[in-house]
């Protein structure tokens, strides 16, 4: 007999866990040292490798299919293993921030380094806004404030989950962290809004490094798979500057705010081509960080689906 009914009952159970972790975690962090959160958060992410099966076995199928050539599979699966300690590190700070509302100053002050800020200067100076090229890389959730506190505005494209209390807790949290957000749906709404703030001169942080439903089938860390196509729909219609913008943790547990160069946007009249370059060009953007920070990167989605 089946421990479950049928998928939807297995997946509220896993969201009531998930959100009971959450909860767990946030409360056991009060009385934690940053760096003995850092520290539970090492032991526990080691611990997940071995025991989250479905998610260990995702991210090796994802990394195999990028780097199987290149590296042998103990080599990958140990880049894994560091994948989990890495997100597992990550989630226990940002709780850490989040349960002694410590997301202020102390937040902007564990990004310690920030590289390309003149690029983001010359951008935002013309008017006509900023679309950051953004990836679930490193601490994502503190690029927001760490650019709000240099004073650059920013909001950015975030998807619901479909666990509404869960959504409700992230929420909460991103607006500690000032990571101002506009939710995906519904859509027309969510590309209302977006225009209206690069209008308005701001930044606009987009996500596109995970899969799209809807959008063209271009090349990601070199195959083929379905990309939204926002960074460069907004791009085309506001002339605004586009930039890679991440945020990495380095070698002493700090993070370093990285702006890239600004983009030249493809304008050839052809709408439909237009979009599918640049958002190649932009795919190959990410990717650079992506392949230069390999072990900090969200493998557990399933970015190829079908690819395989």
């Amino acid at each position: 007999m089946p421990l479950f009914k049928n998928k939807e009952s297995k997946k509220r159970l896993e969201r009531w866990f998930g959100r009971q972790w959450f909860n767990l975690v946030a409360f056991l962090t009060r009385f934690l040292t940053l760096g003995r959160a850092k520290t539970f958060g090492r032991i526990l992410g080691k611990m997940a490798f071995y025991l989250v099966v479905r998610h260990r076995r995702a991210a090796l199928r994802n990394i195999q299919l990028i780097y199987g050539k290149e590296k042998s599979k103990q080599e990958l699966r140990e880049m894994i293993r560091r994948t989990f300690i890495r997100a597992s590190c990550f989630g226990w700070e940002a709780l850490y921030l989040y349960s002694r509302d410590l997301t202020g100053a102390y937040a902007e002050d564990l990004v310690k380094k920030v590289e390309g800020i003149e690029q983001l200067e010359k951008a935002v100076a013309r008017g006509k806004g900023v679309i950051g090229l953004g990836a679930h890389l490193g601490n994502f959730l503190l690029l927001g404030r760490k650019l709000t506190s240099l004073g650059f505005p920013n909001t950015a494209i975030m998807r619901q989950m479909k666990d509404g209390k869960l959504e409700d807790m992230l929420v909460e949290m991103r607006s500690k962290f000032g990571q101002r957000c506009i939710p995906k749906l519904p859509v027309s709404r969510a590309i209302e809004e977006s225009i209206a703030w690069l209008r308005e001169g701001k930044v606009l942080i987009l996500y596109m490094d995970q899969r799209a439903g809807r959008g063209v089938k271009v090349d990601f860390m070199g195959i083929p798979t379905f990309t939204p196509t926002g960074a460069a729909v907004f791009a085309l219609k506001t002339g605004a500057a586009v930039l890679p913008i991440v945020n990495v943790q380095d070698q002493n547990g700090f993070y370093k705010l990285i702006i890239g160069e600004e983009m030249t946007v493809t304008k050839t009249g052809d709408q439909k081509k237009d979009i599918m370059e640049n958002t190649l060009r932009f795919n190959q953007a990410i990717e650079k960080y992506i392949r230069l920070f390999p072990d900090q990167w969200f493998w557990f989605h399933n970015r190829w689906k079908g690819e395989r």
